[in-house]
């Protein structure tokens, strides 16, 4: 099995929903387990939502380009962006040995991604943010 799959979306976080909703019932739909279709979808809603928020300066429409590359063995998961640069593999862990009522906004999203991913890489290409997220689609870690 190989399969691919090429989103482009608007940076609005509707665009987020609808993106998420068609990757999850595809990958359903080739007998992707509901444990792997979690991750993707909280990979792609964690690091879109973070492109939207974050990544752009001005009110104006960019695109933002997903990449889903399928095997039996993996997922790979690469998402371009034109906005700021933003090297999320190299931002730092957030203290989690702190009570959650003193740890600071922002970072756990990312956080969670380096952790459930087997493999995740960054590099600024062009003037655009290449993302790539590696994950097997075994359930056994």
């Amino acid at each position: 099995m190989r399969e691919r799959l090429r989103f482009k979306i608007d940076n609005d976080y509707g665009e987020i929903k609808i993106l998420t909703r068609s990757v999850r019932t595809f990958l359903a739909s080739i007998n992707i387990s509901s444990k792997t279709i979690y991750k993707v979808d909280l990979i792609l809603e964690e690091m879109i939502t973070n492109i939207i928020k974050y990544g752009y300066d001005d009110d104006k429409i960019h695109q933002i380009e997903v990449n889903l590359n399928i095997t039996a063995e993996y997922i790979r998961i690469r998402i371009i962006d034109d906005g700021n640069e933003f090297d999320s593999v190299m931002s730092p862990n957030p203290d989690i040995n702190i009570p959650l009522e003193k740890m600071k906004i922002g970072g756990l999203g990312i956080f969670i991604i380096k952790n459930i991913s087997n493999n995740i890489k960054y590099k600024r290409h062009k003037k655009k943010n290449v993302l790539r997220v590696k994950i097997y689609t075994s359930d056994e870690e």
